[in-house]
């Protein structure tokens, strides 16, 4: 019998896309695991849902390479019964350059990881046969776009791209029954920064307090299950993007 909870979440070995695959989990989903590099991680996650009753596979791609990207899905439903029913493009990379200094590699990887491969992603989970029933993808952005800095130039760059595909895809996809909405997080997590100053930095948002990981899968979660919603982008950033460029507490 086909298994119609099945969610594909890509780089799930770390951050964000490791608590987001385990939040659908934990609603019953049975689990397309991508990770590239990550590999302890997403093994751990792995064997943790197994572990507790659920269904999970484990998919390494390498997502600078976009055009074997959608052989995620039809991967993910062999293995667990298709079709996919909802799609997370959580995997990310990140690089700081500018116009000034950016090269074509760099250019071309962050292009190709931001905004390629969850394209391609997406093309394939609408050319899924038979459609899932209710279908939903979420692409994740970013809460700076809304102030960027030019030093974060092809990062950025891949974002506005997905933010535009995000759109367009929501478009041309309802009449498939299929929704598509993103989430834009602020400062969930440390980066290259002590956990003092990560902490300080939270406490200057217009809550005054943490945004956790949870908060983000709360808004997946939500999504994945608002019928009636699609071609939106749902921030979840505790209001940093009310501080504008340069009050921002990572600006």
């Amino acid at each position: 019998m086909a298994n119609d909870r099945i969610a594909l979440v890509t780089g799930v070995g770390k951050r964000l896309g490791k608590a987001i695959a385990r939040g659908l989990a934990d609603q019953g989903y049975a689990m397309g695991l991508h990770y590239n590099s990550s590999t302890e991680g997403a093994q751990e996650l792995h064997d943790e849902i197994i572990a507790e009753g659920g269904k999970a596979v484990l998919l390494q791609k390498d997502l600078s390479r976009p055009e074997t990207a959608g052989e995620l899905i039809g991967e993910t439903a062999a293995a667990l019964g298709g079709p996919v029913s909802v799609l997370i493009n959580s995997a990310s990379a990140f690089s700081t350059d500018s116009l000034s200094d950016l090269t074509i590699d760099t250019w071309q990887f962050l292009i190709n990881v931001n905004a390629a491969a969850p394209v391609f992603l997406m093309q394939a989970f609408a050319n899924q046969n038979p459609l899932p029933d209710g279908g939903a993808i979420v692409n994740m952005l970013d809460t700076q776009m809304l102030s960027a800095s030019p030093e974060r130039f092809s990062y950025f760059c891949g974002k506005f791209a997905l933010d535009g595909a995000t759109r367009l895809a929501a478009f041309d996809l309802g009449p498939k029954g299929i929704r598509v909405n993103a989430i834009a997080p602020g400062l969930v997590l440390p980066s290259d920064q002590t956990q003092e100053n990560f902490d300080s930095r939270q406490k200057l948002t217009p809550m005054g307090q943490g945004l956790g990981p949870d908060d983000v899968v709360e808004a997946v979660v939500y999504l994945v299950g608002a019928k009636q919603v699609t071609g939106h982008t749902l921030v979840v950033d505790a209001g940093q993007r009310l501080m504008g460029f340069g009050n921002s507490p990572i600006g």
